[in-house]
């Protein structure tokens, strides 16, 4: 793995990482919704945030390859 690469994937998961704690937390924090909602709510992003950013890291390494 080159060290664009390795640049590339950290830098995915950092995007990841704030993407998931970016959404999930404040919806937690929300008094305004039900406990079923905010669960429906932050399951959705916990599977929804690292599935796009894996798409794009894939995209972006096929991309990198040349």
């Amino acid at each position: 793995m080159s060290d664009r690469q390795k640049r590339f994937k950290y830098i995915m998961v950092m995007i990841a990482i704030v993407g998931v704690l970016g959404t999930v937390i404040p919806n937690l924090l929300d008094t305004s919704y039900a406990a079923a909602e905010k669960a429906v709510i932050c399951l959705s992003f916990l599977i929804g945030v690292p599935l796009v950013v894996s798409i794009v890291y894939w995209i972006g390494k096929k991309i990198m390859k040349g």
